[in-house]
């Protein structure tokens, strides 16, 4: 695999975690931040009916009127922004007591449009029957015959020794603009952060596998140099020896030479019950095979011998015949073409058809080519 796909392949691989990941724990944080959110809008606005409701009671306790009292209250909230939330007071009946648009000051409430449902024991009521029981109650405040407007969480709170009920009113769609803005920015923050780690994983594999890498070119190219020296002194000892062997003086060469006084022209073999005389420059190749020698001819007749490959290789001319491995001898004439195969190592293909590879070994490729080249 080329290191531009590696690369590609473990980014790729480390974008799909990271991403998969974010995305789930922006989900869980969403949703988390939702319902905290909920909860947070429940306790703020019943806290501040319970404060105000106490404050109103602190005023009345200090000599001031109703009348003074609500109209204090009004000015505190008259004219804020009703949009998210706000406050607001009724009295038992239904009707606004105080209300951020002025206008609205006086109306009683429609008993239709405006339904109560309880969050802790999801009853739904209208908003007048629980004003009428005049106790503390929270819920969502949704209006039935009116779509256009949103719905609203709301808090009632008493105000203790009058029909006073304190109100508090959060917006549904603001709260969800905001919550929307929040998975928005923590999506976007997710992303971010996905896109450093993928960047900081990528360039911290790459330079692991850049220096793993550089160490194993370094092996590589001590062990090839080393290849190459044991090569060249494999050539080099061939080389004396052949000088040492051909020395006149040297009786291994004089040996050697009543040895080629053992080579034959013709070898006796067997074919069935047939005895035959085959000449050895018809030889194409000689093998072993489960114990077995054959004789194979460039006519591609094949006859059985009882010698071994050592006998028949001292009987036929070192020039024309090599003994490539234990299992064949070859003629040079039967070698149509040879292939470089695994690591130094030689793969010869001759012109009759032969079940097994032969190989010339890496030890014996100097040897070999010592004989092509003689």
């Amino acid at each position: 695999m080329k290191k531009t796909q590696l690369y590609t392949l473990i980014l790729l691989s480390i974008s799909v975690v990271v991403l998969t990941i974010s995305l789930i724990s922006s989900q869980y944080l969403y949703s988390l931040a939702k319902e905290n959110l909920w909860n947070l809008k429940l306790e703020s606005g019943e806290r501040e009916t319970r404060e105000i409701s106490r404050l109103l009671q602190e005023q009345l306790r200090s000599g001031l009127s109703k009348t003074q009292v609500i109209n204090n209250l009004q000015i505190s909230i008259q004219n804020t922004d009703t949009s998210s939330d706000f406050i607001c007071m009724y009295n038992r009946e239904g009707i606004e007591l105080c209300h951020p648009n002025p206008a609205l000051i006086g109306i009683k409430i429609q008993e239709d449009n405006s339904q109560i449902k309880r969050i802790k024991d999801t009853k739904v009521n209208t908003l007048r029957v629980l004003l009428q029981k005049g106790e503390r109650s929270n819920g969502l405040r949704v209006f039935p015959n009116n779509s256009n407007r949103s719905s609203e969480i709301v808090n009632i709170y008493p105000v203790t020794g009058t029909d006073w009920m304190v109100a508090s009113h959060a917006n549904i769609s603001v709260l969800e603009k905001q919550l929307s803005d929040m998975h928005l920015q923590f999506v976007l923050s997710l992303l971010l952060s996905t896109l450093i780690i993928v960047i900081c994983c990528y360039t911290c594999i790459r330079l692991i596998y850049r220096k793993y890498q550089t160490a194993i070119d370094f092996e590589i190219k001590n062990l090839n140099d080393k290849v190459s020296e044991l090569q060249i002194l494999n050539i080099q000892l061939n080389t004396n020896l052949e000088k040492l062997l051909n020395h006149p003086k040297n009786p291994v060469a004089k040996s050697l030479s009543n040895d080629n006084e053992t080579l034959k022209k013709r070898i006796l073999t067997y074919h069935k019950d047939e005895l035959v005389k085959l000449d050895t420059n018809d030889i194409a190749y000689v093998f072993l095979n489960n114990g077995v020698t054959y004789i194979n001819t460039f006519e591609n007749r094949q006859f059985n011998s009882n010698n071994s490959l050592d006998e028949i290789i001292r009987w036929l001319d070192q020039t024309s015949f090599y003994r490539a491995n234990r299992q064949f001898i070859i003629n040079i004439r039967a070698i149509k073409t040879i292939l470089l195969y695994g690591k130094n190592q030689l793969k010869l293909i001759i012109k009759s058809e032969v079940n097994m590879d032969i190989i010339i070994s890496k030890n014996k490729v100097a040897d070999f080519k010592l004989w092509l080249d003689q």
